[in-house]
């Protein structure tokens, strides 16, 4: 059963990196985590082994807002193989060598700068109290990231909330939405300028690592899209919907 509380903390850092998921020679970034990004996320501050956070956090709701302040494409190259081992006598003029001829590989990954978004978690009732816990007292299990090992992230806990179930309306939602959950309000869109974006992206991944997608609409600028739906939560002060 899932808890009736909803976990409120800030995720952030330098840099961050979302891989998307038809991505080939180049690495562009999804703009803000998936739900799947979230499920790991979840799983390394509880230490939930690999590939088991989409079994045991299957029904946990997530969601996410705040965007990042730049984009920026840079080159990374990526060693194909390990050096040899040095020799037991190792002189200055000693150099490493490896039995692999084969050529460094040089990729382009688009990254996040000075990525700031609020995330809202809601876990099944017996990993609720355990991870509020560990976010409250920073004493995470796994070291955060923002995607890439190397981005790591500072996580801080904001509120422990109840959420409140919305009647089908017209709200002002914050975080990404569902596509097909919602209809536009095309005179208010017009009216706030709205730049609005459409993104497919993973929501769920099984044990087997294999994807299932969805479409999501958002706001370029970080500002709330004002929707008809069905699913809108209230939060605390926020309307959000569930990823």
């Amino acid at each position: 059963m899932i808890s009736d509380k909803c976990i409120i903390f800030e995720y952030r850092g330098k840099f961050a990196h979302f891989l998307k998921a038809e991505a080939n020679a180049s690495a562009p970034s999804y703009p803000f985590p998936t739900r799947t990004v979230l499920l790991g996320l979840v799983g390394a501050v509880l230490g939930l082994t690999k590939d088991s956070p989409q079994i045991f956090l299957k029904n946990a709701n997530l969601a996410v807002s705040g965007r990042a302040e730049a984009a920026h494409w840079h080159t990374a190259t990526l060693h194909q193989t390990y050096p040899a081992p040095l020799a037991l006598s190792v002189s200055r003029k000693s150099k490493g060598s490896s039995g692999d001829k084969k050529l460094p590989k040089r990729i382009a990954q688009e990254w996040l700068f000075k990525p700031e978004f609020t995330v809202f978690v809601q876990l099944p009732e017996e990993y609720h109290d355990k991870f509020e816990y560990r976010i409250r007292n920073r004493e995470w299990f796994f070291t955060p990231c923002l995607g890439l090992s190397e981005m790591m992230a500072d996580l801080n806990f904001v509120d422990s909330v109840k959420t409140e179930q919305l009647e089908e309306g017209v709200y002002g939602i914050e975080t990404p939405v569902r596509k097909t959950e919602v209809e536009f309000e095309m005179s208010i869109a017009l009216e706030q300028n709205f730049v609005i974006k459409s993104i497919r992206m993973p929501r769920d991944v099984t044990d087997k690592r294999k994807f299932s997608h969805e479409a999501y609409l958002y706001e370029a600028n970080g500002k709330a899209l004002y929707l008809k739906t069905a699913t809108a939560c209230k939060v605390g002060k926020k309307i959000i919907s569930w990823l």
